[in-house]
């Protein structure tokens, strides 16, 4: 399999911060995408976790006016999209 490795960057998309996450992992599957931040939905066995992790992030995520996308890149990794808008400071 090689390195793991997550890569992380940001930028600012007019008035939008765009937080970019990607990790060396398998890539997230078609038939679970759509699930993927369902509150229990988990790939994991039975008692190895809760599947609450991700719901918890896009409820947060979505309280800050933000939005979270997952897809598999065309290098076949986990690619996550989080958005937020920048608020006025002055």
């Amino acid at each position: 399999m090689g390195t793991k490795k997550i890569t992380l960057k940001t930028k600012l998309v007019g008035e939008t911060v765009v937080v970019e996450v990607t990790d060396t992992g398998a890539g997230l599957p078609e038939d679970i995408s759509d699930k993927i931040f369902e509150p229990f939905f988990t790939t994991k066995e039975v008692g190895k976790g809760t599947g609450l992790g991700l719901s918890i992030s896009y409820g947060i995520i979505k309280d800050c006016g933000g939005e979270i996308k997952a897809a598999t890149n065309k290098e076949g990794e986990t690619y996550f999209s989080i958005t937020f808008p920048v608020e006025d400071v002055e």
